[in-house]
């Protein structure tokens, strides 16, 4: 188990990561996308879907969630705080699987005014200027700090395509032989929260009340036989620990998890204690925690980011090194462990970028690994194969322009592998209508 990766791009070049962390901002974190991918993956197996969606957590107080037309699922944060249980969750990704299959989003697109996943993930706060000039770390800071305002237009979707994601997700369960009361838990849940003028989830949604009387037709017309791992969700009160001490204000959590002493709650404390800058105290909650479960990858994980962010890359390294061995299909643990080695010493610029090709490799679109790599490749002078890596950062984040410069610039190495790269680059059609200004 780990601590949220709260980093997003910040700790790669040791940002405090426990900065105030902006509306908007995409996190990963590898326990809580494992639970997420093992609750899609039965509802996709099930129905015979064959793309599994991509999930993104962002930071927002808004019990939300949205998907789009490119098969991906945005989670607020807001949400996994406020749910009671995993059965909730689980009803909300199911309805959101429910608009995939659907087609909503691609039927909803030319409302959306061009706005597309890349909007979201490449909305940057200076990342193009740093990226023009060279200077690295600036841009880390800067990117993937999203705009919330721009998520809210993905959610409105109309009261028929709600209706239909309703249906669709409650069949999608029952042929998973998963529970659907989390369904009107769910509705009853949003009901309490919107009789407090809390904001609604997506509001051009049909009433809650509509809706949980639409399920209990569904229901006794289809009886719920189905049932929840319980394994499922004992990492759902882990996950959303992860996220309330994080996220929260720590007295917030402190009095949420008073005199508790489940798992959740002894994690939640770790990160608290971080947050606070009381790193002693963190770490023997951590080495009490990894005592009782020396096997669990995101423990391990959630140490090795403690000691990195307190300044002890070196130590970071064992405990990050054992949880790749423990989970090594775990890509966020896997560029933390390129970071820890980046940071460590220049020595290990190569091993890092080893590691940052595995993830590109399985995850091109992964921004943050692109941008180590720019750093590592200039700490070993590769400049060509730095360009590049900056022109593929660029260009998912939507600067077509300076990817397309970068890209130029790297097919005058002397490399004819670096050129030929280049070249392929410049060919890609997200860089058409860009002037060949160099």
């Amino acid at each position: 188990m780990k601590f949220l990766r709260l980093f997003f791009l910040l700790t790669l070049f040791n940002i405090n990561i426990f900065a105030d962390i902006k509306p908007g901002t995409v996190i990963v974190d590898a326990r809580a996308e494992k639970l997420v991918n093992a609750i899609l993956t039965r509802l996709c197996k099930s129905s015979k879907i064959l793309l599994v969606p991509k999930i993104y957590f962002v930071v927002d107080k808004s019990v939300n969630a949205f998907a789009t037309d490119q098969s991906k699922i945005f989670i607020h944060t807001g949400l996994i705080i406020k749910f009671k249980n995993v059965k909730q969750l689980i009803a909300v990704l199911a309805h959101e699987m429910g608009h995939i299959t659907g087609g909503h989003a691609h039927r909803m697109k030319n409302e959306m005014h061009g706005l597309s996943v890349a909007s979201v993930l490449g909305t940057l706060l200076g990342g193009a200027a740093a990226l023009a000039s060279g200077n690295f770390e600036p841009l880390v800071a800067g990117s993937l700090l999203g705009q919330s305002a721009a998520m809210g237009t993905f959610a409105a979707f109309s009261r028929t395509h709600e209706k239909e994601a309703d249906a669709a997700g409650f069949r999608l369960l029952q042929q998973a032989g998963l529970s659907t009361e989390g369904f009107i838990e769910t509705f009853e849940l949003f009901k309490k929260m919107n009789s407090f003028g809390e904001i609604p989830y997506l509001q051009t949604h049909p009433s809650d009340q509509d809706r949980i009387t639409a399920f209990i037709h569904y229901r006794d017309a289809h009886p719920d036989t189905g049932s929840i791992p319980e394994e499922w969700e004992q990492e759902f009160q882990i996950i959303q620990a992860i996220f309330m001490a994080s996220l929260l204000k720590p007295s917030e959590s402190e009095r949420f998890y008073y005199q508790k002493t489940t798992p959740a709650a002894r994690i939640a404390r770790a990160i608290v204690y971080a947050r606070k800058g009381q790193y002693d105290n963190a770490f023997n909650k951590m080495e009490e925690l990894i005592g009782e479960s020396p096997d669990n990858p995101y423990l391990h994980e959630m140490y090795g980011q403690f000691l990195l962010e307190s300044g002890n890359a070196h130590k970071a390294l064992q405990h990050l090194r054992r949880a790749i061995q423990l989970a090594s299909d775990a890509l966020s643990i896997r560029l933390l462990y390129a970071q820890a080695l980046y940071t460590a010493s220049s020595d290990n610029a190569q091993e890092a970028i080893d590691h940052l090709n595995r993830i590109t490799q399985d995850d091109p679109d992964n921004v943050a690994a692109w941008l180590l790599k720019v750093g590592a490749y200039r700490k070993l002078n590769q400049h060509g194969l730095a360009d590049l890596a900056q022109a593929e950062a660029a260009m998912r984040m939507g600067d077509t322009r300076l990817a397309h410069s970068r890209a130029q610039r790297a097919k005058k190495s002397d490399n004819p592998k670096i050129r030929e790269q280049a070249k392929m680059l410049l060919e890609d059609s997200r860089m058409r209508g860009v002037d060949d200004d160099e």
